[in-house]
């Protein structure tokens, strides 16, 4: 997983939330569940996009471990986390999945006739990868076989979180608003500005999409030194 501790010049790597992640960080994401939890939708199925600004603000290890948290804590329901990052995934990195493995791209391009899912049986979540890179991810996520697809999943699912580029960048983010409830936008410490935050938020605002929440990573956290300690994440990020 691609959250990290600055130790000088040294980047430490924690890995996907575990028995063994900072207390701090597993109390965090159980308080984002618990929002999440209580948000005043009537669907079955709450369907939700974690989303950022620019890159290196922390989308992808909050959708990782968003989903990982939901299905920790909700053994009775069905969780599925969406790779539609096509351009620079992710998700099969942090979760150690095949990255040559078909996903969303092929069952999109009519490549594959059902979603190709990894179900992590011991994590009680089920995982969509992005499937190959595709260099017309926008023309894919327009297409018809996009309503089939949350056809199936939200008649099966009672949570599905998408992980998508940056706003500011693409417009990818954006087509997924007929079909969710809400946006979560995360942000990073040192890294994330205020203006580019302001036109994400506008560009979410003129396609009427709901914003349910911001997630701030990488605060500083006081030791019990008194020492501060920060926690870190750099991506590089790549494609149209």
């Amino acid at each position: 997983m691609s959250i990290f501790k600055r130790k000088k010049e040294e980047l430490v790597e924690f890995g996907i939330l575990d028995e063994n992640s900072p207390f701090a960080l597993r109390e965090a994401y159980s308080s984002l569940y618990t929002n999440i939890v209580y948000i005043g939708v009537d669907d079955k199925c709450k369907k939700l996009v974690v989303t950022s600004a620019l890159p290196s603000e922390g989308k992808s290890t909050v959708s990782a471990n968003l989903a990982l948290t939901i299905a920790q804590n909700s053994e009775d329901k069905k969780v599925l986390l969406i790779d539609s990052d096509m351009r620079a995934p992710k998700i099969s990195e942090l979760f150690g999945i095949d990255e040559e493995k078909n996903g969303l791209s092929e069952f999109l391009a009519g490549v594959d006739e059902e979603p190709n899912f990894t179900v992590l049986e011991d994590k009680n979540l089920t995982i969509l990868t992005s499937g190959a890179k595709s260099l017309k991810p926008t023309q894919l996520l327009s297409s018809s076989m996009m309503e089939k697809l949350f056809a199936e999943c939200e008649s099966e699912f009672d949570y599905i979180i998408i992980d998508t580029p940056p706003v500011n960048l693409v417009t990818d983010a954006l087509m997924y608003n007929n079909y969710v409830n809400g946006y979560i936008i995360s942000t990073f410490a040192d890294h994330s500005d205020t203006k580019s935050l302001a036109e994400c938020i506008n560009r979410l605002n003129q396609v009427g999409a709901e914003i349910v929440g911001t997630v701030f990573s990488g605060a500083k956290l006081k030791s019990s030194s008194g020492k501060y300690k920060y926690s870190d994440k750099y991506n590089n990020y790549s494609g149209e």
